[in-house]
């Protein structure tokens, strides 16, 4: 199998997958979102990047494409209609698209399907502040919604501080999350491959940090699925929801209630933390998935 991963990453996770995919027989390549170009004349539409053209693979996973993810999805939707190839996390290119997969559809489909997260308000500009707040006490939470591994995610204290952040990010970031604050000791990462729980890491904040983030100098340890079936659930269901296959789903329990919240899902997670802290093989897992995936008419 010759397969593509699209979106260049850190922490090694391209070689790792690389070689687990060459353990297994197959080619894998890794190229930047920024490779693609379409050649269309009146007789073809062909979609290509630098190494060559897209019709060679017979697998394309889009692991990270950015702001460049319209021309990725219309160029995959072309080649799985047209060649048959295999695209892991696509999403189909249509006027619903934005409606259905925005952060605010998704606390909606939460919503919807009785998935716990914490009081959430969104706002679009400075000028809702004061009545946005009206159920909430500080301190809370406001998260920025272009930016990702806790960055743009702040604990404030006061209606002057959260003016300040939307007045810095409004430009780049169409709405703003404002978010109760749940006491808790950490956050669980759960990592799920075709719409299953591999397994999952309890993710610590380094001292005088509120972010579990690996990447902000957190820590991680075994969270032991078996023993908590209803984090793996509340996981396997959002995988579901939001059509992603390969995710890492967010999840904080109350401290003093024990109860779960869901914070966020990530798509095209990054794994080299959660195979460290686990012991688990996320980049095996994730090319037998692949091979599944080939594997279907």
């Amino acid at each position: 199998m010759k397969i593509l991963v699209v979106g260049k990453v850190t922490d090694n996770q391209g070689a790792r997958l690389k070689e687990e995919a060459e353990k297994r027989g197959h080619n894998l390549i890794n190229c930047g979102s920024y490779d693609l170009f379409i050649a269309a004349d009146k007789n073809h539409f062909l979609p290509k990047i630098t190494a060559g053209n897209l019709t060679d693979f017979d697998l394309i996973y889009l692991l990270t494409v950015g702001d460049r993810k319209w021309e990725w999805y219309l160029a995959c939707q072309y080649l799985s209609e047209k060649y048959g190839t295999k695209i892991v996390d696509q999403k189909v290119v249509d006027p619903n698209y934005k409606i259905f997969f925005s952060p605010t559809a998704e606390l909606k489909k939460q919503v919807e399907n009785g998935i716990n997260f914490p009081q959430t308000t969104v706002i679009v500009s400075t000028k809702a502040v004061e009545n946005a707040l009206t159920d909430f006490s500080f301190p809370v939470i406001v998260k920025t919604n272009h930016l990702q591994r806790g960055l743009g995610v702040s604990l404030v204290n006061s209606t002057e501080e959260i003016k300040e952040i939307i007045a810095k990010n409004k430009k780049e970031s169409p709405s703003f999350f404002i978010r109760e604050f749940i006491p808790n000791d950490g956050d669980i990462r759960v990592f799920v491959i075709g719409y299953k729980a591999l397994g999952a890491m309890k993710r610590t904040p380094k001292e005088g940090d509120f972010r579990s983030n690996i990447s902000r100098g957190g820590f991680g340890t075994k969270f032991d699925l078996n023993s908590n079936p209803q984090i793996k659930e509340i996981a396997e269901k959002m995988a579901l929801l939001n059509q992603s296959e390969i995710a890492g789903v967010d999840i904080i329990i109350h401290k003093e209630t024990g109860v779960p919240y869901v914070l966020e899902i990530n798509r095209g997670p990054q794994f080299a933390g959660f195979e460290k802290y686990t012991g688990l093989n996320a980049a095996k897992a994730i090319i037998e998935y692949f091979e599944s995936r080939l594997a279907e008419h």
